[in-house]
């Protein structure tokens, strides 16, 4: 059943494969609907999908942190720079409606001050020793345009799980371009491994939202429903 449930999503998302691993993404983003992975957020209950918005200006959902011993620290945008200009997921702030006048995102800064391109993400086992099978994250801001978007995700035992995570940004903005912090340029990026995911480690990220993990979605009858009134919603909104 979890064979054709995947063979599913990968017609329904043009998902990729490798070494057991499945690729949901990049696609366009614009509130928690629009993650593959929705059902499991609203059926949350401890098996589901944690979402984390950093709307209450901290990470402190369930079961992560950022990784430690790392020459950089991860924050806030509102915490890096009270008077910055808010850029988060465009539904953060109720409204799905092209505007970004709210929002709070995830950023790291370094040592010095300013801005680090790295970011990370380090997932703890739950009571039951299990570590997330979903990992996923919307990128919201990139430091340099004319470079890859880097993500990795590794197993509990240090493996990589996927070997091509490379992402060219320049690919994402609409034609003739889009603003800073503009919704047409977020994606969401994301991953599913069977054995479990310990960090997700992001390159040439200034800014990130709605990190997005956990262990099971709804059974393939009810999340076909789901996916296909994903669809439908992206078709609206394009409309």
């Amino acid at each position: 059943m979890r064979n054709s449930l995947y063979a599913l999503l990968s017609i329904l998302f043009g998902l990729g494969k490798l070494f057991g691993a499945t690729l949901f993404g990049p696609s366009l983003y614009f509130s928690e609907r629009d993650s593959p992975w929705f059902s499991g957020i609203v059926d949350n209950a401890g098996n589901g999908i944690y979402l984390e918005n950093f709307e209450d200006g901290k990470l402190n959902t369930p079961n992560v942190r950022q990784l430690p011993g790392v020459n950089y620290t991860g924050l806030t945008s509102t915490a890096f720079n009270p008077n910055a200009i808010p850029f988060g997921v465009d539904g953060d702030d109720g409204l799905v409606d092209g505007l970004i006048s709210s929002g709070i995102v995830w950023t790291t800064t370094t040592n010095g001050g300013g801005n680090s391109q790295f970011m990370d993400f380090e997932f703890l086992p739950d009571g039951e020793g299990r570590y997330p099978r979903y990992v996923g994250i919307v990128i919201a801001g990139v430091l340099n345009p004319d470079s890859d978007v880097e993500i990795a995700w590794n197993s509990p035992g240090g493996e990589s799980l996927f070997d091509d995570g490379e992402f060219d940004p320049k690919e994402w903005s609409p034609p003739g371009g889009a603003p800073r912090g503009s919704p047409q340029n977020m994606r969401f990026i994301g991953l599913f491994a069977e054995e479990g995911i310990q960090t997700l480690v992001l390159g040439n990220v200034s800014a990130a939202d709605h990190l997005q993990y956990g262990y099971s979605i709804p059974e393939p009858s009810s999340l076909f429903l789901a996916a296909t009134g994903f669809i439908a919603f992206i078709r609206r909104k394009r409309a």
